[in-house]
């Protein structure tokens, strides 16, 4: 997920990692099917900030980086 830009959106493939990252990740709506965009980045691009399911969540990279979405 860490690919796309602000303003561009994709469609989750697959929501990698274990344990709590994952069934978090699942539960803020990142799931495969799922469509998700880049609202925008912080000042030094981390954390971003996303929608997904209607919601804005923020993430750090290497949070993103465990989604990985198609365009």
């Amino acid at each position: 997920m860490t690919s796309l830009q602000p303003g561009q959106r994709g469609r989750i493939v697959k929501v990698r990692g274990e344990g709590e990252l994952r069934d978090r990740l699942a539960a803020l709506g990142f799931r495969a099917g799922a469509t998700v965009g880049v609202l925008y980045s912080a000042m030094m691009g981390d954390p971003r900030t996303y929608i997904v399911c209607g919601s804005q969540i923020s993430l750090r990279r290497n949070e993103a980086s465990q989604i990985l979405v198609s365009q």
